[in-house]
């Protein structure tokens, strides 16, 4: 449940500190349940207040903001419901499409974390991922949740790489300097993304990958009270992991220490997982009795909460197996038809997600191969219109060079005389323009603002505060180098340091870095790469994994 508010926290942040500042009434509400825990109820009188004021005002951003805060404190998951309902309603009548995409998402965690059901949870990911536009805390949530779902489908490798996009930008945003808050969010996304990273590796066999990054979380992971829980579900990987090497006593002991916590907080869908590889872990040991009472124990939380991990099906095979060998035909009976159950959901689910993904990646490469042909259709346009000006403007200029050069032979004038000078324009910049360019360019290095995509020199211009022109001669002479050359070399020099600081970004794909850094092309990133470092980024990435090995080794 606490993992439910940060998750809706992170999504509403930004958005929800932009208004703030101009809502002074809002915010002074806001601060009497500022520090209020998940499902306090004692914090739904002053939202509710909120919810007045907005109403009254046709604050529809507001009243948003004080839907989502009243799904927080709600305890009753139905009214969490409504209050997600409400949300989309009045994000909708804002017109904000990062907030329609904050309200779609919110509806989605409820329908998942507190239902448990994938089908509308999905659904509203997909609707969220349609509205985001501008915010990257959102976007990157809904990527998260829509890996979940990928990985619960058994799309492992779509899921590797939308949770390795995930972990990148927080891990980004990590190393940025940034509130104490946001900060906190940041390290949750990444850790989480971490954690979803190392169940699709062991999922797929890559037990390698899963076991660095284990360590990784194990080491990294604060241990105070806020990171408990998460620190618990890396040591309940690590627990599978050790199974799965064989080394058992390990495992139990790994398992257990993860499984309080998790009771604690109501996890029962990991808490199900930790009994399964328990009461494997005591079958492998020919330790048959008391295995079985954790594959029972995986049974009455599903009879409970009607929630089960896909791969957990094993433990009813070997709850009906063992029931027949003892012919307890009851039980027989109970553990067939509630794998019967289990299977039938499970189908269902799988067929509306797949129909889901398909109908999504349909959709955009229809969109993509219709903005395909519009750019194709535009370019030919574009060429034809130049072509048409170029061949007008020619045979004009030689009509009149032709009419001016027998006018100035008549009056004896030597045309070679009149020949302009054609050396390039040079700008003088005054010493106040270069020191505020000078001042504005730094804080636009300082602050990342080149990690931005689709910048242009127009674009820079006016985050610096002057015209493309003075900050051209600006680079060129100050930085003696055109601006391309300067966009790239800030892009390429920032990976190169996050690529010899963190072990994680070390280990990313090409396509990966590259969007980090704001660089459409992969091809681009990779020429820009060698360019600039005189090596190709495998061989860098290569260099810092050793050095870090190097590290590991001598700690």
């Amino acid at each position: 449940m606490f993992r439910l508010f940060i998750l809706l926290l992170v999504s509403t942040a930004e958005l929800w500190v932009a208004q703030s500042k101009d809502n002074v009434a809002y915010h002074q509400i806001r601060k009497k349940y500022d520090h209020h825990k998940v499902n306090d109820t004692t914090a739904l009188s002053y939202v509710d207040l909120l919810i007045a004021l907005a109403k009254k005002e046709k604050n529809y951003s507001e009243l948003t903001y004080a839907y989502q805060d009243a799904l927080n404190f709600e305890p009753s998951g139905y009214r969490k419901k409504l209050y997600a309902d409400s949300a989309i309603t009045s994000a909708q009548h804002s017109c904000n499409s990062d907030l329609i995409a904050s309200a779609y998402l919110g509806r989605g965690i409820v329908s998942y974390f507190i239902f448990k059901d994938y089908q509308p949870a999905l659904d509203d990911y997909i609707k969220a991922l349609s509205y985001a536009r501008y915010s990257p805390y959102i976007k990157y949530n809904i990527l998260y949740h829509l890996g979940v779902m990928k990985s619960y489908l058994g799309y492992y490798g779509e899921a590797v790489s939308q949770f390795e996009a995930c972990s990148a930008f927080f891990r980004q945003e990590i190393l940025k300097n940034i509130s104490p808050d946001i900060l906190y969010n940041m390290r949750k996304g990444y850790y989480n993304s971490l954690h979803q990273l190392i169940y699709c590796y062991q999922q797929m066999g890559d037990d390698d990958s899963a076991d660095r990054l284990i360590e990784i979380g194990k080491r990294e992971i604060p241990k105070d009270l806020d990171f408990v829980k998460l620190r618990n579900c890396f040591f309940k990987c690590e627990g599978i992991s050790k199974f799965r090497k064989g080394n058992y006593e390990q495992s139990i002991a790994d398992l257990n220490s993860a499984l309080p916590e998790l009771v604690r907080v109501n996890d029962f869908a990991r808490v199900s997982m930790i009994y399964f590889y328990l009461g494997k872990n005591k079958m492998a040991q020919q330790q048959q009795q008391e295995s079985f009472s954790f594959f029972r124990k995986v049974d009455s939380i599903y009879q409970k909460h009607h929630f089960f991990f896909p791969e957990l099906t094993e433990n009813y095979d070997i709850l009906l197996e063992n029931a027949r060998k003892q012919s307890n035909i009851d039980e027989s009976l109970s553990f067939a038809n509630t794998l019967h159950e289990i299977e039938k959901v499970n189908i269902e689910d799988r067929h509306h997600l797949f129909i889901q993904f398909e109908a999504e990646r349909i959709n955009i490469e229809y969109a993509s191969i219709t903005q395909r042909y519009r750019n194709i259709l535009f370019g030919v346009v574009v060429v034809s219109i130049f072509l048409l000006v170029f061949t007008v403007n020619t045979y004009l200029e030689k009509k009149t060079e032709k009419t001016y050069d027998v006018v100035l032979a008549g009056v004896g004038i030597d045309i070679k005389e009149l020949e302009p000078d054609v050396s390039p324009p040079k700008w003088t910049l005054s010493a106040e323009i270069r020191n505020r360019i000078r001042k504005n360019l730094q804080k636009f290095e300082d602050e990342k603002e080149f990690l931005e995509p689709n910048l242009s020199l127009k674009k820079i211009a006016l985050k610096v505060g002057t015209n493309p022109n003075y900050l051209s001669s600006y680079i060129n002479t100050e930085k003696e180098m055109n601006f391309n050359r300067y966009l790239s070399e800030l892009r390429i020099k920032y990976i190169a340091e996050l690529l010899a600081e963190d072990p994680i970004t070390a280990h990313q794909k090409t396509e990966v870095l590259a969007n980090l850094c704001g660089i459409a092309s992969r091809s681009n990133f990779l020429k820009l790469f060698s360019e600039i470092y005189g090596m190709s980024l495998q061989e860098y990435q290569h260099q810092c994994r050793e050095k870090f090995s190097e590290n590991e080794d001598l700690n």
